[in-house]
């Protein structure tokens, strides 16, 4: 390949003789091992008569196969080495993968690769799983992308597959399971193929080792590669332009614009050029000059690849209230003429070519898991040397005529404008889902404005300028909470920052607010971070108002450094707005969302909505804000003595005693408690949390959690299918470990979901109290192998690091980990004893 994008790790692509693709990527610093195996074959090619037979398809494999024939059992092997899986079926491909301990990804692979060669199609599983497909189709009828689908298949081409009903139900994989089943063997068969699969692999393993795995695997997969059939035009001759209006179960309105795209190669350098110049909130970009211009709120374009050449580009509009549609549309007509008349020779091309290197140097962002998808996606549609290359690095240089070719295919002629409406009167509905909609032709605007685009979006940021001098920063702030994090391998760097304030000084409300305002100010700066290799996530976490910045380790104090620059002013009057509607969509987000998500919400107390806040307001909560810092080891004092600096001009407060009382760790043990939600399935929310905090405590917290997650979902969800979401999970509240039992139902009663987590609780523990003193060291022996392989993982390291910081700790995990080794059945009975007895809140949702 000719990029690789760090010499960390070593890369190799490798294609089996029965066709199978591979991408290994050994890498000796990797905490955990990670699988992805996609099928380029998804709902798009599944038989018009079974619609959803390629989702139901993704589950039976589950469900057991020639070698494991047990339903559930990989699951459970994936619990065993502490990791997690999933699946994922999309229009045109499907994705199965796994991360988990070094050490069962042999087995784990294995299993895997019989699941999707030999899958047992037993009747019984087909008819149970069938049924969980019609409850996600039940949820799914709150889900706005459902409706939205259903209604732009009322304007596709009908011979085209995007106009059909792809998520399935009952209905439409109607037939016995036996009739079922032999359409299930027919259709794996002629599309699960070596030929038409990807498979990724990055391990601590040795590239020898990892190519033997890879080898393995093929030979378990059936040789070939499934026909494609050639797809018809998106749209029929003549049916646009046209407006759709629809209504959805959100209550919003908004409106998305779509252009169609008959020949677009899938790494096209004008289509990136043309999503960062329409996504940029810079004062040339589309979203910032529709906001100054038009009333425009959020705007976000992005390509959806439809195979063959076939694209759309997505565009989606959100505007300010009583903002007309039609004259933001003239000003986006005006600056798309404006931006085809441009001449790329003109822009810095070799400064972004320049940006996209060093963004590639630091590796790939995020977690080898969502670089690991990318990956596989990537194998299948690109060519080799272009598969690693996410940053861009190896993109040409942009010709004036290509760049013309595609803007001036965005023709007001030949575009659909898709308009979600709160309230919408129309005998016409979607087939499946009964979304109402309207049909009408879109009217064509004439030319009103003309755009001067003479400001580059990256012409005014330059967010690495040298350090500015000031006053030396050498001591202590007394308001700052200070983690220290040693610095991990490599050449990206993590970081965060938390504000927090006293007991009732700041509101969620308010906090949420100051989200939305922070966010909004440095949304420029964010953006051509993302240029550069910085991902930045704002989020609300209980009572703290969190940052996270990760990016190239030798830039990223300068970065944080002037994204904190950028929070400096107070908000204008034109933002103010903007912040205001952000925050009530983000609020209105909230209460729609599904029952599981809303318990989830009120365990963490949020509080009720208030009033806006005012500019005076903002720098009243500036001034009383403390903060957590957990900093890599390293930070040039240089950087760090400015960027203290700038924090105290923007939170006196740090230069007082920090004064923010730690959440208090017990709550009173509450019966059942309703939680309004807005939507019709049923959730249950169970959490127990521990009396005390000590590593042995804790020890036992995260055994009690490894010997029932795995159980739990086995019994609720694949035996007595309660429902298709069912978890359990290791939760730290206030402090405290804790274990959380969630079940989201479409069709069974509270009483019922209720009655069977009791009678799971109940036989469980009995099992486990009696475990024995020989089975006990074995699972403590186990778990804590698990969790020293764990902590070497940066991730895990930094989570630890940050609850340390936050609870004033030191190595809480180390000390787990030791308590796990030594734990005696005296301490785990005392335990097991005392758990009837822990608080615990029980929270129901309530239509």
């Amino acid at each position: 390949m000719s990029y690789l994008p760090t010499a960390q790790k070593e890369y190799r692509l490798y294609r089996a003789a029965n066709g199978l693709l591979c991408l290994l990527i050994s890498d000796a610093q990797a905490a955990q091992a990670t699988a992805v195996l996609q099928v380029a074959v998804g709902s798009h090619a599944e038989p018009e008569q079974l619609p959803g037979l390629a989702h139901l398809l993704e589950h039976l494999l589950f469900m057991g196969s020639e070698g494991y024939p047990q339903p559930g059992s990989f699951p459970a092997r994936i619990a065993r080495w502490g990791g997690r899986f999933n699946a994922s079926t999309g229009n045109q491909a499907t994705r199965y993968f796994f991360s988990l301990a070094p050490a069962g990804l042999d087995e784990s692979l294995h299993q895997l690769a019989d699941m999707l060669a030999a899958p047992c199609f037993d009747p019984l599983q087909v008819a149970s799983e069938r049924e969980v497909i019609e409850a996600e189709y039940r949820t799914r009828l709150a889900d706005d992308a459902l409706h939205e689908q259903a209604a732009l298949a009322q304007v596709f081409n009908p011979a085209h597959p995007l106009s059909r009903f792809t998520a399935g139900n009952r209905q439409s994989l109607r037939g016995t399971p036996e009739a079922l089943a032999s359409a299930l063997h027919h259709w794996h068969g002629r599309h699960y193929r070596a030929g038409s699969m990807a498979l990724v692999i990055h391990a601590p393993h040795s590239p020898e080792q990892l190519r033997q795995l890879a080898e393995r695997t093929a030979a378990q997969l059936p040789a070939g590669a499934a026909e494609q059939p050639r797809l018809p035009p998106l749209f029929r001759d003549g049916a646009l332009p046209i407006q759709l209006d629809w209504r959805g179960p959100s209550a919003q309105d908004d409106c998305t614009l779509w252009y169609p795209f008959s020949d677009c190669a899938p790494n096209s350098i004008a289509l990136r050029w043309l999503c960062e110049w329409l996504n940029s909130a810079a004062p040339a970009g589309a979203l910032g000059y529709l906001r100054q211009r038009a009333g425009l709120a959020e705007l976000s374009a992005r390509v959806e690849q439809c195979a063959q050449g076939q694209a759309l580009l997505r565009i989606d509009l959100v505007s300010l209230p009583q903002c007309p549609i039609a004259p933001l549309l003239a000003a986006l007509d005006a600056w798309l003429q404006a931006m085809a008349e441009q001449d790329p020779a003109d822009w810095p091309q070799a400064h972004r070519q320049q940006l996209a290197q060093q963004a590639g140097s630091s590796g790939p962002p995020g977690e080898p898991l969502d670089w690991c998808r990318h990956y596989a996606e990537r194998l299948l549609t690109l060519p080799p040397e272009q598969v690693l290359d996410l940053a861009g690095t190896q993109l040409p240089q942009l010709a004036g005529l290509a760049w013309q070719q595609l803007v001036r295919q965005l023709r007001p002629e030949a575009r659909l404008l898709a308009c979600r409406r709160a309230a919408l009167d129309s005998a016409a509905q979607a087939l499946w889902t009964a979304t109402p909609f309207t049909l009408r032709p879109l009217a064509l605007l004439p030319d009103q404005l003309r755009v001067d685009l003479a400001l580059l979006p990256w012409a005014n940021l330059n967010p690495l300028s040298p350090v500015s001098t000031g006053l030396p920063w050498g001591g202590y702030l007394p308001g700052l909470r200070l983690g220290r994090l040693a610095r991990p391998a490599g050449n990206r760097l993590r970081t965060r920052l938390a504000w927090v304030w006293p007991a009732n000084e700041c509101s969620q409300a308010e906090r949420s607010w100051l989200l939305a305002c922070w966010s909004l100010q440095g949304q420029a700066l964010q953006q051509w971070g993302e240029l550069l290799g910085f991902t930045l996530q704002w989020q609300l976490v209980g009572e703290l108002l969190q940052l996270d910045v990760a990016g190239p380790a030798e830039q990223l104090p300068g970065f944080l450094r002037e994204l904190v620059t950028s929070l400096q002013p107070p908000p204008t009057a034109e933002q103010l707005a903007l912040i205001e509607y952000r925050r009530q969509q983000w609020q209105h987000q909230q209460d729609h969302a599904l029952p599981a998500y809303r318990l989830l919400q009120q365990l963490e107390a949020a509080d009720a909505p208030q009033p806006a806040v005012s500019a005076g307001r903002w720098a009243l909560l500036c001034s009383t804000a403390q903060l957590y810092w957990l900093k890599p080891q390293g930070w040039p004092e240089a950087e760090r003595s400015m960027l203290a600096k700038l924090l105290i001009n923007l939170y006196p407060a740090l230069l007082r005693p920090f004064r923010v009382d730690a959440p208090a760790a017990l709550a009173p043990r509450v019966q059942a408690s309703d939680v309004p939600c807005q939507h019709a399935d049923r959730a249950q929310l169970l959490y127990l949390q521990a009396e005390q905090a000590s590593a042995e405590e804790n020890a036992c917290w995260r055994l009690l959690h490894h010997c029932l997650a795995d159980a739990f979902f086995a019994e609720l969800r694949t035996r007595q299918q309660l429902g298709y979401w069912v978890v359990a999970r290791l939760r730290r509240q206030h402090g405290r470990a804790g274990l959380l039992l969630l079940v989201q139902s479409p069709s069974h009663p509270h009483a019922a979901v209720e009655a069977a987590i009791s009678d799971f609780l109940q036989q469980q523990t009995a099992q486990l109290a009696a475990l024995s003193s020989v089975q006990l060291q074995a699972h403590g022996s186990h778990l804590a192998a698990l969790l020293l392989q764990q902590r070497q993982d940066p991730a895990q390291q930094f989570d630890a690091a940050w609850q340390d910081c936050l609870q004033q700790t030191d190595d809480h995990l180390g000390a787990e980990q030791a308590a796990l080794q030594t734990l005696s059945l005296a301490a785990w009975q005392d335990f097991m004893a005392r758990l009837p007895r822990c608080p615990r809140w029980h929270l129901r949702s309530a239509n």
